[in-house]
């Protein structure tokens, strides 16, 4: 998969988790939480290039692991923990933490209200929050992309279009940006379709463990970018404070 993904997890990758940080001003001697860390690279980007404390929270232990290995590599242990957790039940004192981001990570919650709940909870008075995630008219989408493979493509579970906006709003926070980065979402899909057809040409097909291997896949993918194109898929980066 991160073969697949060309390395980059989340659709902009490290330039859009940079704007991120960007739009919420962070700072050398800010603590910053990353909600559903995954591999720890925003953490490790945090810490790496602005210089703060950064903490990642990850549902799953192995990626916990990764993440602190990655961390001695790069010598940043110092400045960085990563923790498993449920982020409908942070595990943090309230008022821990100057920044919170989330990155393609609230569509995969079970509880999204509780989840920003929680977020707005451990931040301190006047903190920052920045989420990009996929958005997305479930009902009008084919019935691949709201099954099994469209939960894989985080696209199952989605809000609509300006649902983040709203929910960040009921939670008592006050947006300051709000982008729609769909641009990065179809760059993301043309990347993954190229890679799909480099296995096809190479006789990779078995290495794919879906149901019809890469053409099926390769039928998934257009039919997600063709939806962002039409705006019933899109990708969004929304700051508050």
């Amino acid at each position: 998969m991160r073969w697949l993904l060309g390395g980059e997890l989340h659709p902009g990758g490290a330039a859009l988790t940079r704007r991120a940080f960007e739009l919420i001003g962070l700072r050398a001697d800010d603590r910053l939480l990353d909600v559903g860390s995954g591999d720890g690279a925003s953490v490790l980007l945090a810490a790496g290039e602005c210089g703060c404390r950064a903490t990642g929270l990850e549902y799953g232990r192995g990626a916990v692991a990764g993440a602190r290995h990655r961390a001695v590599e790069l010598g940043v242990e110092r400045r960085v923990e990563f923790v498993a957790g449920d982020a409908a039940a942070l595990p943090f004192a309230d008022s821990r933490f100057d920044a919170v981001i989330s990155e393609c990570s609230l569509c995969t919650f079970a509880d999204k209200r509780r989840a920003v709940s929680e977020m707005r909870r451990v931040l301190r008075f006047g903190g920052r929050v920045a989420l990009s995630d996929v958005f997305a008219e479930v009902d009008s989408l084919p019935e691949q992309l709201r099954g099994a493979l469209g939960a894989v493509a985080c696209v199952g579970e989605a809000l609509p279009r300006g649902a983040h906006r709203e929910l960040l709003e009921e939670a008592g926070f006050e947006v300051s940006a709000e982008e729609d980065r769909s641009a990065d979402a179809i760059e993301m899909a043309d990347r993954i379709a190229d890679r799909l057809r480099g296995m096809k040409i190479a006789g990779l097909d078995d290495m794919l463990a879906i149901d019809g291997g890469v053409p099926a896949a390769l039928r998934l993918v257009d039919e997600a970018r063709e939806a962002i194109a039409d705006g019933r898929i899109g990708y969004t980066l929304v700051t508050a404070r």
